[in-house]
């Protein structure tokens, strides 16, 4: 009997360990700021790079990250004639604590932007995807600096809602490529994604099923509650070999729907349906045919 106990506990012991491993284990992610359209009509997206505790309340510091952006002009769900351009360029950091990336743009473009950066000596890589609404006539397009596809792990992410406009409630379908994701042992065998805050918190894990990972916000009752453009991040980590991760930051709105009140809704339409039925018989009353 003390020998089934001690095992149990070592066991438990083990799980712990490994839980807290994975939830304290460091990762880089992207976090959008501030964005709006320059005087000239430039639009402009201001992103931070963030960075977890490796060890409890402190953060690693950061070499100068490696950053890339993949840009698309005129993005496809918009494309008539399926006209558009794909291009690589790199990216130059505006400050340096925390790094800050300021991309701007004089036309409407779909903006990849990836980073890569080395904590411990191990590959840490984010991606994130923004809309840029520039409108800017005199202003000529910018396209020094070209460069190829660092090919970097990436993130391939689908919704099963509206593309333009992400949110609680779509199931969100991913795919990985590059690196394999991390693995567990046990009940839960299989690749998995970890599901985190906007602070980097672990909320949740998600397994694939055929290499592809799917997961749906839940609905957020405060996010509903902050207006009709509120949107907060959930960031997608995959652990990589050798002790590294790759992360990608969606934001998501808040739901359309959510916030609708289904009985009263139906409580107003019922009693509608009552009122245009009396009006209607009121009418046909007073109304007599002519003899």
């Amino acid at each position: 009997m003390k020998v089934i106990i001690l095992f149990f506990m070592l066991f438990l012991g083990g799980i712990s360990a490994n839980a807290s491993e994975g939830e304290n284990a460091p990762f880089i992610w992207w976090l959008p700021g501030a964005a709006g359209r320059l005087p000239d009509g430039r639009a402009e997206q201001v992103v931070t790079l963030e960075v977890s505790p490796v060890i409890a309340g402190q953060k690693s510091p950061l070499e100068r990250p490696g950053v890339w952006l993949r840009i698309t002009t005129r993005p496809v769900f918009l494309r008539a004639d399926g006209k558009g351009e794909t291009f690589w360029c790199k990216g130059d950091w505006s400050s340096s604590d925390p790094w800050t990336l300021i991309i701007r743009s004089d036309e409407y473009v779909a903006v990849d932007a990836f980073a890569m950066a080395e904590i411990e000596g191990r590959p840490h890589f984010a991606q994130i995807q923004l809309m840029l609404y520039g409108n800017a006539k005199d202003v000529a397009n910018e396209r020094e600096g070209r460069g190829e596809d660092p090919a970097w792990p990436e993130f391939q992410v689908r919704s099963s809602g509206e593309t333009y406009w992400p949110q609680t409630g779509h199931e969100f379908s991913l795919n990985f490529s590059g690196e394999k994701a991390g693995s567990h042992a046990g009940s839960h065998a299989g690749n998995y994604l970890e599901i985190r805050s906007g602070q980097g918190e672990l909320v949740d894990e998600v397994y694939s099923t055929e290499n592809v990972y799917r997961y749906t916000p839940a609905h957020d009752p405060a996010l509903n509650r902050a207006g009709d453009a509120a949107s907060k991040p959930v960031i997608f980590v995959a652990r990589t070999g050798e002790g590294g991760a790759a992360s990608y930051t969606q934001m998501v709105h808040r739901s359309r729907y959510a916030g609708w009140n289904k009985n009263a809704g139906l409580g107003v339409f019922a009693a509608a349906f009552v009122l245009s039925g009396l009006a209607v018989g009121l009418v046909r009353k007073k109304v007599q045919p002519c003899a």
